[in-house]
Parts: C-alpha cells; sequence; structure tokens
C-alpha cells in the first residue's frame, strides 16, 4: 500500500496503524540528546564556550547521519524523517552538520521552501550563540534597538 506521494507504507502493527521507523529516524525525534550534553557541560564547567562547542560537534555529527539516513529512506520510497526534525537539529547548533550533509549527499538542497526554513535556523542559531558568548554587547543592542523603535 502506498500513499499519496508513492511512499511505501508499513504494514500495521495489531491495528494501530504506526509507522515503522528505522533506529535512526526515532533517534532523530529524541529532542533531549540535542540538549542535554552541551548544557551538562555548561554547568559543569560554568563556562559556556565548552557546551557549545560540544553542542555543535556532536549535534553536527548527529545531523550529517539523519541526513543520510533520510536520503536512503527517500531512495527507497519509506517513511522519512519530518522536516520539522531536521529544522529542530539545525536549530540547537546541529546546522554545520546539515550544510555538509546537503553538499556531501545532494539532499534537500533544492528545495527552496526547506532552504529558507533552514537559512532561518542558522540565523536564529548564530544569534542566540552571540547574545550567549556576549550577554553585555547584545543587552546593549537590545536597548538600542528599542530605544530607536521608540523614537
Amino acid at each position: 500500500m502506498t500513499d499519496r506521494k508513492g511512499r511505501t507504507k508499513p504494514a500495521k502493527e495489531g491495528g494501530a496503524g504506526k509507522k515503522k521507523l528505522t533506529f535512526v529516524a526515532r533517534l532523530a525525534g529524541f529532542w533531549p540528546l540535542a540538549v542535554i550534553p552541551g548544557l551538562g557541560l555548561l554547568l559543569y564547567l560554568r563556562h559556556p564556550l565548552p557546551g557549545l562547542a560540544l553542542a555543535f560537534v556532536f549535534n553536527s555529527l548527529l545531523e550529517i547521519l539523519f541526513y543520510r539516513e533520510d536520503k536512503r529512506l527517500a531512495e527507497r520510497q519509506e517513511w522519512r524523517i519530518p522536516e520539522a526534525t531536521l529544522h529542530f537539529w539545525e536549530l540547537f547548533c546541529g546546522w554545520p552538520g546539515a550544510l555538509f550533509a546537503q553538499g556531501c549527499f545532494h539532499h534537500k538542497w533544492k528545495k527552496l521552501s526547506f532552504m529558507v526554513v533552514f537559512w532561518l535556523c542558522v540565523i536564529v542559531n548564530v544569534a542566540a550563540v552571540l547574545c550567549i558568548l556576549f550577554p553585555n554587547e547584545a543587552k546593549s543592542l537590545v536597548e538600542a534597538g528599542f530605544a530607536a523603535l521608540k523614537r
């Protein structure tokens, strides 16, 4: 049986109608994995730089794995990793790995709607990282922006 897009639907298990996902696809949906390692290191060392570095490396490597798996599932016309899940990992410091994977696997880089959201995730992530690393400067910029809006 196939859906509207021609993807093979997995057989229903016990009438529940659940999607049969691969281990990697299930791992992509386990969002605490994106936050816990970097946050744990941040709390342990009380400095944001090592935690951010760990988050960028760890989440980028996972994002490469997720893109590879999504490409494989697409080629086999099976249930895929949702785009929202890929964007979540991009937003939480996985975007360098996603950018690498897009070029390496030629996956998702031609889909305009996906790329617009991808680059928005990059901008939001970079802004958040800069705010974490330079909180005083970020506060000054926000105050200057509000002062300009009041004029």
